[in-house]
């Protein structure tokens, strides 16, 4: 072992040969402690969110997860596509659970990849404050300092999407290889690359690294900038050039997995609408937007819908703000300088999904800053520190003033995180919170005006399907199918609210966009005849009966309008009685509506002991107890068929 490594190993608290555990070693298992704890308190409501999001298509529709041995192959185009390791522990939660009925195995495993993480953490910041570089201004007050790091960052609500969001445990679970990569990658140093296991934990834990999320690309360029910056003396050749050799091998598992396109439609260059020049210019604005959420993390938002920056002099002051950072982090490393790892670390990790290559369906999301907030926790940890050691007479800063500081920080943090939590607990109740803080996104409008819609809420849902109708759309949304869904639940609300002039233009609209819009045909239909349009009503059925021949509903309605419309050019009855025959037989002969509308067809086409029978095979389809209601309109149907007499409707 080398003399810097005996000196480290002692301020460690863990001088060679002693087995023994020393009062800084308990101490460090303390704080170990104390930080878990912070975590489960602060995430303990966690457990009651519920599948929302891209959890449907990722956990709940995934086929791939019923299965252990299939979860290697995750379905395309979802999150959890070409990220193998974090499939298989969606598989993992399954086969415990039995299904995503229960989410508590899913929320476990997401906390405690979560308090995981923040040990390594501390453990990373106290090692890499007792490295030689930082060894003399910090290596007294490492370990405080690193699990002030780690408690501040463990419990901040900005990391709440990727920890409470059950599928972004994809950016958690990369984030705990990545920690895990570097910690590996000290302790190797630290023994002079005597240890072959921490070589090879850094290479194995880089690799599933690899196989969970992209982002983890860059943990050997990260790794190689803490040898050079934080171990005076390393030069990038013997051990030290094959162990980031070791780490930069894994590039491969990268490689192979961009090449197999599994998120065609969502990222990649020039897709959805996204170069890379108007991807990068929108990250400027988006990018100190997180910065912005790492010191004041409110409002935080589930689906921003961020539009394109419309030039680049709109975010110039960003763009300016992030290229002198870029260039300070930049001479800071030339010149060896700690807090230009700092700015490594913020930068390389959020490249990835922040720079040239569009991420197109998700231009925005909290959960990318689960790692890069560390940077920003670490230098105002250390810079008040700094700043307050050099303020005092004796260059010592009052324990109690810092551990007050501290526990203000973690109490107000965590408390947001808790109320975060709750967010997750309904879809509806994010989905509220979303239209609130981001009333511009036409998106988040629609989903909330559909769920108002289904709550038949339909005055409250008709503001948000306007705005829904009307606010810009990001390049990547599908416009004519979102547009479509917005017009049709906009003609929904206005409908059952009686507005059927507005309604029957809303659910038209929705038709022209997209003529595969088979849910709005029968409600325009319906307006339709409320407006004393049957022959317009009539046309639409037909349309919706060529898209869905086999349509019972849509079956009946036209042939019963065509039978009973007291306009003489509406009624067919043989177009009636073929239509009302599909429906009959769609049915199984078992629904006595189906019959009695049949009854009404032979009725119009003069055959009334054909209607006679079709009424009596549906009276007997019907208890007595219904005798007051579709009983009682069946027999009086029959009393007119005796009579030798046709149904007629004269409101619609």
């Amino acid at each position: 072992m080398t003399r810097v490594a005996q000196k480290r190993k002692k301020a460690a608290g863990n001088p060679a040969g002693s087995p023994a555990q020393t009062p800084a070693t308990r101490r460090v298992w303390a704080f170990a402690l104390i930080l878990a704890i912070a975590a489960v308190a602060a995430y303990s409501n966690s457990y009651r969110g519920t599948l929302i999001g891209d959890d449907d298509a990722a956990i709940a529709r995934n086929e791939s997860i019923r299965s252990i041995g299939t979860a290697f192959a995750p379905p395309p185009d979802t999150t959890v596509a070409g990220r193998p390791v974090a499939n298989l522990t969606f598989a993992i939660n399954y086969a415990i659970g039995g299904g995503t009925g229960d989410l508590s195995s899913y929320h476990t495993f997401n906390l405690a990849i979560h308090v995981l993480a923040g040990l390594l953490l501390f453990g990373v910041v106290r090692r890499t404050l007792l490295s030689p570089a930082l060894h003399s201004g910090f290596g007294d007050v490492a370990t405080p300092l690193a699990f002030a790091i780690g408690v501040i960052w463990i419990v901040h609500p900005l990391n709440t999407q990727a920890v409470t969001f059950v599928v972004q445990r994809v950016e958690s679970l990369m984030g705990l290889f990545y920690l895990a990569t570097l910690y590996c990658a000290i302790r190797a140093a630290e023994t002079d690359y005597g240890r072959p296991s921490w070589i090879a934990g850094a290479i194995v834990a880089c690799a599933l690294g690899m196989a969970t999320k992209e982002t983890m690309v860059g943990a050997p360029i990260v790794v190689a900038l803490w040898l050079w910056v934080c171990w005076p003396g390393t030069r990038v050749s013997g051990k030290p050039l094959r162990l980031i050799a070791g780490l930069a091998s894994t590039w491969v598992i990268v490689i192979a997995m961009a090449m197999t396109a599994v998120r065609s439609q969502s990222a990649g260059f020039d897709v959805g609408g996204w170069t890379p020049l108007l991807y990068l210019r929108t990250q400027a604005a988006v990018i100190v937007h997180y910065l912005r959420l790492a010191f004041w993390p409110s409002p935080l938002v589930f689906q921003y819908g961020w539009l394109p920056a419309p030039s680049w002099s709109a975010v110039l002051p960003q763009v300016a703000l992030l290229a002198a950072l870029g260039v300070a982090t930049l001479v800071a490393l030339v010149r060896r300088a700690p807090v230009g790892l700092l700015g490594a670390w913020f930068f390389l990790i959020l490249a990835p999904s922040s720079s040239l290559l569009p991420v197109a369906t998700e231009v925005a999301a909290e959960h990318r800053m689960y790692l890069p907030l560390v940077a920003v926790v670490a230098a105002v940890v250390l810079g008040a520190f700094s700043l307050a050691r050099r303020a005092t007479l004796s260059g010592s800063v009052p324990r109690a003033a810092g551990w007050t500081a501290v526990a203000l920080a973690v109490v107000l943090l965590g408390r947001a995180t808790y109320a975060r939590n709750r967010g997750y607990e309904r879809p509806e109740v994010m989905a509220l919170d979303v239209v609130t803080h981001r009333p511009q996104n036409a998106q988040a409008q629609l989903t909330y005006g559909m769920y108002l819609v289904g709550q038949k809420q339909f005055g409250a849902a008709e503001s948000h399907l306007r705005a829904a109708v009307t606010l810009p759309l990001p390049p990547s949304t599908d416009e004519a199918t979102s547009r479509s869904v917005a017009h049709l639940y906009l003609g929904l609300a206005l409908s059952s609210q009686k507005k059927f002039d507005e309604a029957a233009a809303e659910l038209q609209q929705a038709i022209t966009l997209r003529p595969d819009s088979e849910r709005a045909y029968g409600p325009l239909a319906e307006a339709q005849l409320a407006l004393k349009r049957p022959r317009d009503a009539v046309a639409t059925l037909e349309q919706a009966i060529g898209r869905r021949p086999d349509d019972a509903v849509l079956l009946k309605r036209a042939a019963w309008v065509m039978a009973t419309s007291s306009d003489a050019s509406v009624r067919n009855g043989v177009r009636a009685i073929e239509l009302a025959a599909r429906a009959v037989a769609q049915t199984s002969g078992r629904d006595p509506i189906a019959l009695d509308v049949l009854a009404a067809a032979y009725a119009e086409a003069g055959q009334f002991d054909r209607a006679l029978e079709a009424i009596r095979r549906a009276l007997a389809l019907v208890p007595g107890t219904e005798a007051s209601g579709v009983g009682s309109m069946l027999r009086s149907h029959g009393e007119m068929f005796v009579a030798r007499q046709a149904v007629r409707t004269r409101e619609w």
